[in-house]
């Protein structure tokens, strides 16, 4: 199938008031908005349902679209409150929804069109497998995960899915959806929109001294590839940065619609210009050619700005035209020492404050442009309009207003007086009339019609006002017309249980068991009578390997960012199950028949994303859940993670490449690689590899609960042979003695996120 073409979109982010206004007036074509719950900026200043509706009307006078988040991971309780609020931003008239939980995707694909159900990154679809998998639950669009190559891009467009892509922002270090850092280490998930943003601190490798940003990804600039997403289907191109400044929205809006509207065509100046508004030092190729060199930037972890010129005395020796209250940054052998603001306009020697005491030589960079800002945020966008006007003694005046094709007629409540002594002229009229002032209205031509009449100024004055405000809210009309059947859309008509697992309360002590995973040959065959589901994580999967486990009946756990075209010829016509971490996986279980188990990579977070999965063999909870909310699960026949080593990020950018500058070619993953942060506390990394490579961070200590679960139950450990005897035991009804010395961490199993 040929990919879809569809109209560009520049999609903006409207993390606040300030924000959307900035962002539609600079040109963008739709935003996306998150309300007080369920999306996944919940620090920006976001809106709510009150009102929501007001600038969702703003957007559509100027033909913008609005999409509303509803993306984050929902827990069981939550469920019912996110449905409601689906359909509220519906009956609101938003343009569409992205959302992550699939349950609620299936929900808002029966809400009656036009409605974009959008698939959001959290999902991590990076082929046409997951694009496939998501147009079966319903996704008009696709939110291609982030790390997706050009390639994986073109495969997703020709599933005919409408196919968007992050062109410009903030970048994640891990991989699309697969991050439980900022939930696990302080409890604040960025599932649920509340990301801490671990990555951004300092890491010493392999105990290092010296530590440096490790984790901490540069910023995505599109520029130079927008041709080439286009090409290969994308036609959402989407702006990061919910949480930024209202003239970031502005200016990358307004850069990215120019590059389309000129062939793709940008000055130097345009680059600056969005690296001055905000940078961490800018990649443009991503991930985009497979490869994955000078992603992270070591040097610092938060705005660069532009190089303005050096340090001189008190002051600057400024290179570029400087402003009084400009911010400025003062960088040391590009790291950054200090912050500062100019106190007065110009170039060559200008006076400026610094936070600390500078010395000659050192770089300055502007970090806020007062004369950029103050550009972006005057920007106002206006719709052309004709105006006619009439006014005849003792008759009732009239102004009509016309835009394109819609066309207003405002008539006065007063009788035009005959002029006794000196006529109201045309050009007084004229005068009057073209005083739009604030209104979002550049009127083009004006027709008076008008004989020996008497008019006040604050007559001409009132009736423009009321013609063009009627005008506005006709404009709003004929956008929302299209809705129309959305108000015969009973909110309390959907039957949520309808899509909730089925409820399984009673379990006989035969119901518990243990899952094990196992990463050599050698534990498979040890655990294999102990465990009634043995999952094998090698880390490489090849015909090899498969080959040597083939009279072993167990579940390959594959890679979270896997070659799936490759798996599917690799397990075709074998008798293995898989354990599916994302949506694509699901997907390629299904094509091949092939028994699976749904991962921990899929999140699952209440009974409703169970019911996703009724065909998989098991599945595991959330690893974001507590004992006690996995326990108001209707659903109790899922695998509780108890023991083993914790992933807290998984990566497409090989760490070995950043911290041994090495290539693929010249490979160092036999290299001993960890991570220590400022605290000491030390995070490992696991290699995995189909035809390419990826890597799980592991957290230092394990995950164990043995010293404090005594109950039996269906758990999912790692392989370790007392491990699997305590727990054998405990299932048959057995406490023993065993403790763990070694040490560990809870997780969130007695302890909830945010």
């Amino acid at each position: 199938m040929t990919a879809t073409k569809h109209k560009v979109e520049i999609l903006a982010p409207a993390g606040s008031v300030e924000q959307l206004i900035a962002a539609v007036n600079n040109g963008c074509d739709s935003v996306y908005l998150g309300l007080d719950m369920f999306n996944a900026r919940m620090k920006a200043q976001n809106f709510t349902l009150n009102n929501v509706r007001e600038w969702i009307d703003y957007c559509h006078l100027y033909g913008v679209k609005v999409y509303v988040a509803i993306n984050t991971s929902l827990k069981n309780e939550e469920f019912c409150a996110a449905v409601k609020l689906l359909y509220e931003v519906y009956k609101r008239y938003a343009d569409g929804v992205i959302v992550t939980d699939l349950a609620l995707m299936r929900i808002a694909a029966t809400l009656p069109k036009p409605f974009d159900v959008v698939a959001s990154t959290q999902l991590n679809v990076h082929d046409a497998f997951g694009a496939e998998f998501l147009k079966k639950c319903g996704a008009d669009t696709v939110v291609c995960a982030r790390e997706s190559s050009i390639d994986e891009i073109k495969s997703i467009a020709s599933t005919g899915v409408k196919t968007e892509c992050f062109i410009h922002g903030a970048t994640c270090v891990c991989q699309s959806g697969q991050c439980l850092f900022s939930g696990m280490v302080g409890g604040n998930s960025g599932n649920r929109g509340l990301c801490a943003q671990p990555c951004r601190k300092l890491y010493s490798p392999n105990g290092s001294s010296s530590p440096i940003y490790l984790l901490s990804a540069r910023d995505l600039c599109g520029l130079e590839n927008a041709k080439r997403l286009q090409e290969v289907g994308v036609s959402v191109y989407k702006i990061e940065g919910r949480n930024r400044r209202a003239e970031y929205a502005g200016i990358s809006s307004r850069i990215y619609k120019k590059l389309f509207a000129n062939n793709f065509s940008y000055s130097r100046e345009d680059e600056l210009e969005l690296a001055e508004m905000y940078n961490r030092a800018m990649t443009k190729l991503g991930y985009l050619e497979g490869e994955n060199f000078g992603i992270i930037y070591p040097h610092v972890q938060n705005h660069i700005g532009v190089p303005v010129g050096k340090v001189k005395g008190d002051g600057i020796l400024a290179e570029k035209e400087i402003a009084k209250g400009d911010g400025l940054k003062v960088f040391k052998d590009s790291v950054e020492y200090c912050g500062g603001v100019a106190i007065e306009s110009g170039i060559g020697l200008i006076r400026a404050e610094f936070d600390k005491k500078v010395r000659d030589g050192m770089e300055v960079r502007r970090t806020t442009s007062t004369k950029l800002s103050k550009d972006v945020l005057s920007a106002r966008k206006t719709l052309p309009i004709r105006l006619e006007f009439s006014a005849h003694s003792n008759q009732l005046a009239t102004i009509s207003a016309k835009y394109n094709e819609i066309c207003v007629k405002y008539v006065s409540d007063f009788l035009v007086e005959q002029a006794l002594t000196k006529p109201t002229t045309v050009d007084e009229v004229l005068e009057q009339l073209r005083k739009s002032g604030e209104s979002c209205y550049t009127i083009s031509d004006i027709a008076v019609d008008i004989h020996e009449v008497f008019l006040a100024k604050s007559q001409i004055n009132l009736m423009r006002r009321n013609v063009l405000h009627k005008l506005t809210e006709e404009i709003v009309a004929h956008y929302e017309k299209q809705f129309d059947d959305r108000l015969s859309v009973d909110i309390d008509s959907v039957d949520v249980d309808n899509f909730k697992a089925d409820k399984r309360d009673h379990f006989d002590l035969e119901d518990r068991f243990l899952a094990v995973t196992c990463y050599t040959q050698e534990q498979l065959k040890q655990a294999k009578n102990s465990a009634k589901y043995l999952i094998f994580k090698p880390q490489v999967i090849n015909s090899s390997v498969l080959d040597d486990i083939s009279d072993i009946h167990c579940f390959i756990d594959l890679p979270s960012f896997s070659d799936n075209e490759y798996l599917s010829e690799l397990l075709k016509n074998r008798k293995f199950g898989i354990v599916c971490h994302n949506v694509g996986h699901v997907e390629l279980a299904r094509r091949l028949n092939l028994p699976y188990i749904a991962g921990s990579g899929l999140n699952i977070y209440n009974d409703a994303m169970v019911r996703e999965f009724a065909d998989a063999e098991a599945f595991v909870y959330s690893l974001e859940l507590t004992l006690n909310e996995i326990a108001k699960f209707a659903n109790h026949s899922g695998l509780i993670f108890v023991d083993g080593k914790l992933t807290l990020m998984k990566l497409v950018l090989c760490p070995y490449k950043v911290v041994y500058n090495c290539s693929c070619k010249n490979c160092a993953a036999n290299m001993p690689l960890a991570y220590t942060d400022e605290l000491g506390n030390k995070f490992e990394f696991y290699r995995r590899r189909d035809t390419r490579c990826t890597f799980e961070l592991l957290n230092g200590k394990k995950l164990s609960v043995v010293n404090k679960l005594r109950a039996s139950g269906r758990y999912l450990i790692d392989y370790d042979e007392l491990v699997l005897a305590h727990y054998a035991k405990i299932n048959s009804g057995v406490i023993d003695d065993y403790v763990e010395n070694a040490p560990y961490t809870k997780g969130r199993l007695f302890s909830k996120v945010n």
